[in-house]
């Protein structure tokens, strides 16, 4: 049985394959119209390969506008707002093959045939997107492709919203229970499952899709835990406003029926945006790790002759949606180093502060220098290429640390730790742990490609200054 992920794959997949058959039989029949059937005359008879092979670059380039008309987005859109995204994007499109004409100078494209193929191409994508929805009604109205939701809260709202998710089958969004502080048994024939806080082992129960929170604006803490605890999972969730967020906010805003629905964008990370970062992480420290590989050699063996013990050090943190894993790195403290500071309590009471140590005396002299130039952290390539870290995202933290987490706070657990951050790259002398909290959140809530590189360069001179390394 395909997963949640995959089926939304494969409809997004179809819906790019329809796009693409479609514009690229446009572009045919407009050539067809205007130099075989000639609708009207033409003076000369060009050759059909020009027509044909500007397909190739063109299609790719329609795609992507597309895309980012967020024409590919997994939610049904009301017609009239597709309809008007298409015919945007299309416009864009031929544009951008207007201008590219323009600087190609080896053959002139008939401005008449641009003409039909933009009329054809908005006409096409529409009636295929038409049917596409007519028929996906008809498949969700019989009980396939249909999301399982979970609604927290069975007040008014939930079951307003119960009712018409039942009431529009298109909407592929079938209520599994409810969970709520106060009632129990059954309401409207679905069960009670719990309270709120209970939200990730109903979604396991159930087999739930996504949550749905319905509850009244004085339980705004609540339902903060509950938005918290799905996003942590990765679980997809909307919220029902009141009427003063549903005006302050700039979320995303679904109507089921007469209830409107909150859809917190979250992080940029979300949908197509992880895999790409993914992608290019395994890329990047695989080529990493082979241009490196003599420094490391190096490195080993200055740890060996320096002080008795292993080379490296594995410790447990916290990754993605609160897995533990071991992050592997140089061994920089002598041996038992760990029980030096259960010992200490002073010693403990200064690394419970921060979690860091300036001039910490468990450290060896090589282990100054690897941490100073944060060559230490150099094996955390191997956690990249394994997916327990990414080279750029927050900072990972240690289990302890997680009790400093508020409900909001362990949002950061929703992606990959990173090797470095921003907080790496702006940090001072003094470790602020709040100010680091604060600008891991701002990378999650902001990320882009453009900002993991500019943090990555940024990266080398504050390793070769030392900024902040002790």
């Amino acid at each position: 049985m395909l997963t949640e992920g995959r089926r939304r794959q494969l409809r997004v997949l179809l819906a790019v394959v329809l796009d693409a058959s479609m514009i690229a039989a446009a572009f045919s029949f407009a050539y067809l119209l205007r130099f075989f059937w000639e609708i009207i005359p033409a003076a000369d008879a060009p050759p059909a390969a020009p027509y044909f092979i500007v397909l190739t670059p063109l299609l790719p380039v329609w795609l992507l506008i597309f895309a980012a008309y967020g024409l590919y987005r997994d939610q049904v859109q009301p017609f009239l707002d597709e309809a008007l995204k298409v015919m945007s994007a299309v416009s864009v499109g031929m544009m951008a093959l207007v201008g590219g004409s323009f600087f190609y100078r080896d053959f002139s494209y008939s401005r008449l045939w641009m003409l039909l193929a933009w009329a054809i191409s908005a006409a096409l994508v529409l009636g295929s997107r038409g049917t596409l929805r007519l028929a996906l009604r008809m498949v969700r109205a019989r009980g396939i492709d249909v999301r399982r939701v979970l609604v927290v809260g069975a007040g008014p709202e939930g079951v307003a919203l119960a009712r018409a998710l039942r009431e529009h089958p298109e909407l592929g969004q079938q209520p599994a229970a409810f969970l709520d502080e106060h009632e129990t048994g059954e309401i409207e024939g679905l069960p009670v499952a719990g309270v709120p806080e209970d939200v990730l082992q109903a979604v396991r129960r159930f087999g739930a899709q996504r949550v749905i929170i319905a509850q009244p604006a004085e339980l705004r803490d609540q339902t903060m835990q509950v938005a918290a605890l799905c996003q942590e999972a990765s679980v997809p969730f909307a919220v029902v406003p009141d009427l003063y967020t549903l005006a302050a906010t700039g979320a995303a805003v679904e109507v089921v029926g007469r209830v409107p629905l909150l859809t917190l964008q979250g992080s940029p990370l979300a949908g197509w945006g992880h895999r790409v970062k993914d992608a290019l992480d395994v890329i990047a420290a695989l080529l990493g790790v082979l241009l490196i590989l003599p420094l490391l050699t190096t490195i080993a063996l200055a740890i060996v002759l320096d002080s008795p013990g292993p080379v490296f050090y594995r410790h447990r943190r916290i990754g993605k949606g609160g897995v533990p894993f071991y992050a592997w790195k140089f061994r920089t403290m002598h041996r038992g180093a760990d029980a030096q500071l259960a010992e200490n309590e002073a010693l403990r009471a200064r690394f419970e502060r921060t979690y860091k140590l300036v001039d910490d005396p468990r450290v060896t002299r090589v282990g100054r220098w690897l941490r100073r130039s944060s060559l230490d952290e150099i094996p955390q390539l191997l956690d990249v290429l394994k997916g327990d870290m990414s080279l750029v995202g927050p900072r990972p933290i240690v289990e302890d640390e997680l009790a400093r987490y508020g409900p909001w706070e362990r949002r950061l657990l929703c992606v990959k730790p990173g090797l470095t951050g921003l907080w790496q790259v702006l940090r001072h002398h003094e470790p602020d742990y709040t100010q680091r909290v604060r600008l891991d959140m701002y990378y999650i809530d902001h990320w882009s490609l453009a900002l993991d590189l500019q943090i990555l360069i940024r990266t080398l001179p504050s390793v070769i200054a030392g900024r902040g390394a002790y």
